[in-house]
């Protein structure tokens, strides 16, 4: 497929400084996305496993019983043995070009590498093993006229001369952002620094865009739903454009919680390869994961400061909402918060991390109605999980890397960092 990228590198916000004193052309100052292209065939080739390397770049992080996975956003994972959660060992590197978001189930790791999707066997984990890759799952290779694939784009400030008869001054001009599809059917980075991967354990992370269910691997970019089944090898069953700037998604009783910029969606996977729509509940536009238990499902709201994250609005809120009534949500509760991020619930009570703004733990006994019990400003937690097979553990992972803490007694104690 041919693509000319002169219309993909556009504007995000434009300045204009002043006139030449040529007819027609004026000097703008904007943000412009140059595309970025690379050898797909050599890519897909990367040799799977590395020796041991430094986190720099940390994404998504999984935690088992022996396990701890830490991703390197664009590149690949870091396998620790975490046997020993007071002294995890840095093991190896699993190359995954292009990665961003990966899921654990069992002994096997899903993961994209830029247009495609793979699938890991991790059994041994000295030893892990590429056994399927589906290419062009998210979307159709997009080359230049070199024969080198589109596989990103790098952001710049520029000021130019632009003649402002050319059509690349008008999409400047009316402040267009246009990426083609690109931008809507790959994932994109998170809105969340560091955050927790999806597992088949008790112990999932609230943001996520991978989710498993009954052998069927769903994945969300920003506008599309692919839904994988997983017989020893992946199937494509769907790719299916069902909203707009969706951000996580978390299986729950038969049903998908997909959180977007302003609602909460929810769809039916009782039929698991065909996911159907249920309902949607509109709230104040912001970042936000969704999270659900029972009959009660969690929503933070997180505003955008400038510095931690780039999402819309103003407020800053956790929701609260009854989903007994699954076609009809209702409101009970909503609870001011500073910069919410990810949650999850041990025993009865619910942990929310704040960022930089600390820990906040919630006595959730009345699921519908929260209460807050502690506020641990000395914490910073972007998201927070239980250990998966360690009820007593809480995993925090933070804007330096992932701490393990004993909770016994309602009193937290760092057992261990693993540092980003």
């Amino acid at each position: 497929m041919k693509a000319l990228f002169y219309s993909l590198a556009v504007s995000l916000s434009i300045v204009v400084l002043s006139c030449t004193q040529d007819v027609g052309t004026v000097n703008v100052s904007y943000t412009k996305a140059i595309a970025l292209y690379g050898d797909l065939g050599a890519i897909r080739q990367t040799p799977l496993v590395d020796r041991a390397r430094d986190i720099v770049n940390p994404g998504k992080i999984f935690v088992s019983e022996n396990l701890l996975i830490v991703g390197e956003e664009g590149e690949g994972v870091h396998v620790f043995d975490n046997s020993n959660p007071e002294n995890p060992k840095n093991v190896l590197f699993v190359n995954i070009p292009g990665n961003k978001e990966f899921y654990v189930n069992e002994e096997r790791l899903y993961g994209e590498s830029y247009y495609d999707m793979v699938m890991i066997d991790i059994s041994t984990i000295s030893q892990p093993v590429l056994v399927s890759r589906i290419e062009n799952v998210f979307s159709p290779e997009i080359y230049n006229d070199q024969g080198e694939a589109l596989i990103g784009f790098r952001f710049e400030d520029v000021t130019e001369k632009l003649d402002q008869s050319e059509s690349y001054y008008h999409l400047i001009s009316q402040n267009t952002v246009n990426y083609f599809d690109y931008n809507d059917i790959l994932i994109p980075e998170s809105s969340v620094p560091a955050s927790f991967a999806g597992n088949s354990k008790e112990g999932i992370g609230s943001v996520n865009r991978m989710a498993y269910y009954n052998d069927h691997v769903y994945v969300i970019s920003k506008a599309f739903l692919s839904s994988f089944k997983d017989e020893g090898a992946l199937e494509l069953l769907s790719s299916e454009r069902i909203g707009q700037e969706m951000e996580t998604i978390f299986p729950h009783d038969q049903k998908l919680f997909i959180g977007t910029r302003n609602s909460m969606e929810v769809l039916d996977v009782s039929n698991p390869g065909h996911p159907q729509h249920i309902t949607s509940f509109q709230h104040a536009n912001a970042c936000d994961p969704v999270y659900p238990v029972g009959e009660v499902a969690y929503v933070t709201l997180r505003a955008g400061d400038g510095t931690e994250t780039n999402c819309p609005g103003t407020q800053n809120a956790l929701l609260v909402l009854d989903i007994k009534e699954i076609n009809a949500p209702k409101q009970f509760q909503e609870v001011p918060m500073e910069s919410p991020f990810g949650m999850t619930m041990i025993a009865d009570k619910l942990y929310v991390g704040e960022g930089n703004n600390g820990l906040k733990v919630f006595d959730a006994t009345d699921r519908l109605n929260l209460v807050l019990e502690n506020w641990d400003k000395s914490i910073q937690a972007y998201d927070v999980i239980s250990h998966p097979t360690r009820p007593d553990i809480l995993l925090v992972a933070g804007p330096d890397g992932l701490n393990q803490y004993s909770i016994e007694a309602d009193s937290r104690q760092l057992l261990s960092s693993v540092s980003f």
